[in-house]
């Protein structure tokens, strides 16, 4: 099998998220926008990914010899010592981002440590925006994800490597590791601000960039954080999301939403930016950013957060997550 062979999709020159803010893009190339490759929540991964043979992991470079060298982009602004979830995309020489399968993924403080892994990594894809048909662009749809465990912070390499059944393929980049998260870290309190809440079709269109507007505007956060349930709320706009990926996590989080119900949780939207009485947005600056957005300090878009019962975030994710991802965090909290 040829790299070509391993699910790629093209990737048009829009680019994809990753933004230190709105107006300033993190990479040079960042995961774009995909073609609407979607299976559901996780791609099969029938065969793992080709690792030297024992003993040979001696270093990233024994690792990756003899691998053709395809593109690793990293899918978030930050990744913290200790358990994390590294969200990344594989693109080969043609910009064509790689799906399916089940990279292996490796990290070293420089090529020639002995490295730390192999941390399996999952290919997912978002198509709960296929169903909802909504006016939100739609950016990136199918990525990986590995839950590493990085001992300390500090400068990193992280290496993933593919089998292409018979032929093998590694992405490797620099990885800053960063001690404690700028925003929201698991264990910490969830900031309880007021969001808008609308009700009627009218009021949700003032509050909502989505169209048709999704129904997660029901209930203000600093409420949700005090009724019992434990919460999901993403931050986003769907319809000025540079990342184009806003839209298609939105509908990942209502389709948890249709399925489980306002009475195991409360699901709410956070719009960044809102459209008001003349149902016209501001222009997308960090100026105009609405109030719960600005509070929570985010410089990037869209987040997701689960959060217990207690107010206590338990799972974040930045950039693209699908439902079952979301499920899998909010199910031990109900």
């Amino acid at each position: 099998m040829s790299l070509s062979e391993l699910e790629p999709e093209p990737l048009p020159l829009v680019a994809v998220a990753i933004l230190r803010t709105r107006r300033e893009f993190l990479v040079t190339m960042t995961l774009a926008t995909l073609g609407v490759a979607c299976t559901g929540k996780k791609k099969p991964s029938p065969t793992p990914p080709s690792t030297p043979a024992s003993g040979a992991a001696t270093s990233l470079g024994a690792i990756k010899a003899g691998a053709t060298e395809v593109s690793l982009i990293q899918a978030q602004s930050e990744v913290q010592a200790g358990k994390t979830l590294f969200t990344f995309g594989l693109v080969d020489d043609k910009g064509n981002l790689l799906a399916g399968g089940s990279p292996q993924v490796y990290a070293a403080e420089d090529e020639t440590s002995a490295p730390i892994g192999p941390f399996a990594a999952s290919s997912f894809s978002m198509d709960a925006f296929q169903k909802y048909q909504d006016n939100a662009p739609v950016g990136i749809t199918t990525f990986y994800g590995a839950d590493l465990d990085i001992p300390t912070p500090g400068n990193w390499i992280v290496l993933a490597l593919a089998d292409l059944g018979g032929s093998r393929a590694f992405g490797q980049m620099a990885l800053q590791v960063v001690a404690q998260p700028s925003v929201g870290p698991i264990g910490s309190k969830a900031l309880s601000v007021p969001t808008p809440v609308a009700t009627t079709e009218a009021e949700l269109e003032q509050i909502c960039t989505r169209r048709p507007v999704d129904a997660m505007h029901y209930i203000s956060l600093e409420d949700a954080l005090t009724n019992g349930l434990p919460t999901v709320v993403t931050f986003g706009t769907p319809l000025l999301c540079e990342s184009r990926i806003c839209g298609p996590v939105t509908d990942e989080l209502l389709s948890v939403h249709d399925t489980l119900g306002e009475d195991k949780a409360n699901f709410i939207h956070v719009e960044e930016f809102l459209p008001g009485p003349s149902l016209t947005p501001p222009p997308p600056t960090l100026e105009n950013q609405s109030p719960p957005f600005m509070a929570w300090g985010l410089e990037t878009e869209p987040w997701t957060f689960v959060i217990d019962k207690d107010g206590i975030i338990q799972a974040r994710f930045e950039g693209p997550v699908v439902g079952s991802q979301i499920e899998a965090a909010l199910q031990p909290l109900l």
